[in-house]
């Protein structure tokens, strides 16, 4: 019998046996997979997972009449240093993406070769003639370069959608987290432009591809200061907590898969210290079935304070770190502590608490709302959510 071994959920879910919620999302980006999404979403809330999610939902899909095929990646990463180099990425990582899915994975020698390649800048070639009265020409690689100008990439992206039509896909759909990388660039505007375009006049193309953007503040900000063409035609989704639904089917999910016994009094504590919050839902649960086991008895409070030290770090951070673009502003926190008070408002009820506009008192209670620590109830209702970061914030206060 093989040996049950539990992920430490601090990285995105890969798992989808282990995702949980966002079900309005996925269902609205399965039946329009060829649109502009904008995922917005403060740190450790989720936003790889939902990606994730998306992509197993996409592969996986039975809807063989809409299909998307996806292709993740992640700007933080990959970095990319003007649009042309985007347009290189969009293209390779969609190569290697339908590689991997005709063939399972890419063998290694053909990886080792690919990667051999772009390091080769190019060369000469003799052209039809005898080498004493030859044409010497000099040959750049385009993969040295990392380079393709929109004539190159859509005859690459054309000639791509007819092999995957051919495996029952009807387009693709990019799935780009770290978004906020573009933004901070100073060719941003010009990248948001030429994808506006594709969506908007490409015939050939706008029909068959879809975007999907991951990201937070930053992504926010730009949008309301700029006013993106691509943002303005794009749905815009924040992830906020999970759903108490949703909390109770992952509770009762790892409960039966890692075997452990929780009183109806247990499983309460875990919602209200979680508050729905995903990251910190995972991480408490992770806790107390360590305690149960090794068939050690807890107190609560006790463990609730251990847990507080131990994230320390990550709340400070969320909190006041004028470094991180994630960090709350001194109006978030000015609302957050008089929604402490309150337990529950709205925009107008805390307007008469605080010495805010109600636009500002807005924004901010969809910020806080964006991380996680508290909830959005509805259109107007917000409450306190997770306890355990709100027990860390009057600590500091």
């Amino acid at each position: 019998m093989a040996t049950f071994i539990r992920p430490d959920f601090k990285l995105p879910i890969a798992d989808s046996r282990y995702f949980f919620g966002r079900n309005d999302i996925l269902k609205a980006v399965e039946r329009s997979p060829f649109s502009v999404r904008i995922l917005l979403g403060g740190r450790r809330l989720g936003k790889i997972s939902l990606l994730n999610a998306i992509q197993h939902r996409f592969l996986t899909s039975s809807n063989s009449d809409y299909r998307a095929f996806p292709v993740l990646f992640n700007l933080q990463q990959e970095r990319p240093e003007n649009l042309d180099h985007l347009r290189y990425l969009m293209i390779a990582r969609l190569q290697e993406a339908f590689a991997e899915y005709k063939e399972g994975t890419l063998s290694n020698w053909r990886k080792s070769y690919r990667r051999l390649l772009r390091q080769i800048p190019g060369g000469e070639i003799n052209v039809g003639l005898p080498k004493k009265v030859g044409v010497s020409l000099k040959v750049t690689n385009p993969d040295y370069e990392r380079r393709l100008l929109n004539e190159d990439f859509r005859q690459d992206l054309l000639r791509i959608l007819k092999s995957l039509q051919k495996k029952n896909f009807t387009g693709v759909c990019y799935l780009i987290d770290g978004a906020e990388f573009i933004v901070n660039q100073k060719w941003a505007n010009d990248a948001w432009s030429y994808l506006r375009a594709l969506k908007d006049t490409d015939t050939a193309l706008k029909a068959f591809v879809g975007l999907i953007f991951s990201g937070y503040r930053d992504l926010k900000d730009y949008q309301q200061k700029v006013g993106s063409p691509l943002l303005n035609i794009a749905e815009v989704e924040w992830l906020g907590s999970l759903k108490e639904a949703d909390v109770r089917q992952l509770i009762a999910y790892r409960r039966q898969v890692e075997n452990i016994f929780l009183t109806n009094e247990e499983i309460e504590q875990i919602i209200e210290f979680s508050g729905g919050h995903p990251y910190l839902l995972q991480q408490l649960l992770n806790t107390i079935f360590d305690y149960k086991n090794s068939d050690k008895s807890y107190v609560i409070d006790s463990l609730i304070n251990n847990l507080i030290r131990q994230y320390d770090g990550d709340f400070s951070a969320w909190w006041d770190n004028k470094k991180k673009s994630y960090s709350f502003s001194p109006i978030e926190r000015s609302v957050y502590l008089k929604l402490i008070e309150k337990r529950m408002g709205t925009t107008e009820s805390l307007g008469k608490k605080v010495d805010l506009s109600i636009g500002e008192i807005a924004d901010a209670l969809e910020v806080l709302a964006g991380t996680g620590v508290i909830q959005k109830l509805d259109d107007e209702q917000y409450k306190i959510g997770a306890k355990i970061f709100e027990q860390w914030v009057i600590e500091e206060s």
